[in-house]
């Protein structure tokens, strides 16, 4: 039978305490019972292998839990807690990081593989591959940030998949020289690093989703705006409902081009191309596609998958594009595929 070791009662206690734990949440936590809990903060005393566990559980060093350096903490200020709702097993995983970019990382990783969706295909309900029943949500509550994404499969089935949500809650730990380490709110500025960074992240995925509070793209339409780039003036803009239209657009417009080179604009949550004629005696143009809520006039998320799928209806997969047609003599307009929709 393997020795125990002695552990600091105090420092146990204290971190629990900090920590939000009950005796029983923490013996549910490293797998013992509430008895044990209770006897390690009654004796200093357990198994090396409950005092590895209660280190990692509180985010400290083996050491710092023996009380022999103090000093000894894991460089981790922030603590995420994972948990699949909906599945066989709903156990919690649990991971520390160094840095709110490190944080950031991971939860983009996660989205990217927790995400399965289809896209593609030829007619308009091949599309729909977000379900709006459950949305990606993230709020703020005291210490705790929740992220919640809806699981999908290859092949959605609303009535299997309805309700499987992952769920990310991440704390930020900070050191306080009389108890250790505690939770505590996330701080100003980082606050609103991980909200810029967290929302670019939902964007690339997502089309819709709640943001402390807010719904956003629920009410997105496409925006088609054709640019001067000599006169750095808006030329024309055009308004679709959906992603269909917009591939129809991008089809159309690509075909009626003169011969030009199409370079691709880095942009973000928007697909962007300067237009150069071959024939320098027409205009350079520019034309950017973004959502947009009609009613705030704010840009709404446009994933990047449905970037992907306008730039194949342009046909326009690299940096610099051939494109046009010879035939074609004149840029076309917004206006005329505007005419040709209402007819």
């Amino acid at each position: 039978m393997a020795k125990n070791i002695d552990v600091d009662k105090t420092i146990i206690k204290k971190l629990r305490v900090n920590q939000k734990h009950t005796q029983l949440s923490l013996a549910l936590e490293i797998g013992v019972s509430r008895r044990a809990i209770s006897c390690i903060e009654n004796t200093g005393s357990t198994s090396k292998q409950t005092a590895e566990k209660l280190a990692k559980a509180f985010g400290v060093s083996f050491n710092y839990l023996t009380g022999n350096d103090e000093s000894d903490f894991l460089p981790s200020p922030f603590y995420c807690e994972l948990i699949e709702s909906g599945s066989p097993s709903q156990q919690a995983r649990s991971q520390l990081f160094n840095s709110e970019t490190e944080l950031l990382a991971f939860l983009d990783q996660q989205i990217n593989q927790e995400r399965p969706f289809r896209i593609g295909g030829r007619i308009p309900g091949e599309y729909s591959d977000f379900p709006t029943k459950s949305l990606p949500t993230y709020s703020i509550e005291g210490v705790n940030c929740t992220l919640r994404i809806p699981l999908r499969e290859e092949e959605p089935d609303p009535e299997e998949n309805d309700g499987r949500i992952l769920t990310f809650t991440f704390r930020e730990l900070r050191l306080q020289t009389d108890v250790g380490l505690t939770w505590q709110p996330l701080q100003k500025w980082i606050s609103i690093y991980i909200n810029q960074n967290l929302s670019r992240t939902l964007n690339k995925y997502y089309p819709e989703y709640i943001f402390l509070g807010e719904h956003r793209g629920n009410r997105a339409q496409f925006l088609v705006v054709l640019s001067d780039e000599t006169q750095q003036v808006e030329t024309e803009t055009l308004l679709l409902e959906g992603l269909w239209p917009v591939r129809q657009f991008a089809t159309w417009f690509s075909h009626h081009l003169p011969p030009l080179a199409a370079r691709k604009i880095p942009s973000d949550n928007r697909v962007s191309f300067r237009l150069s004629p071959g024939d320098h005696s027409l205009p350079e143009r520019r034309i950017d596609i973004l959502r947009v809520d009609p009613v705030t006039e704010t840009k709404a998320p446009f994933p990047e998958v449905w970037q992907e799928s306008v730039i194949t209806a342009l046909s326009w997969s690299k940096s610099i594009n051939k494109a046009g047609i010879p035939d074609n003599s004149a840029m076309p307009t917004l206006e005329e595929f505007s005419h040709l929709i209402r007819d």
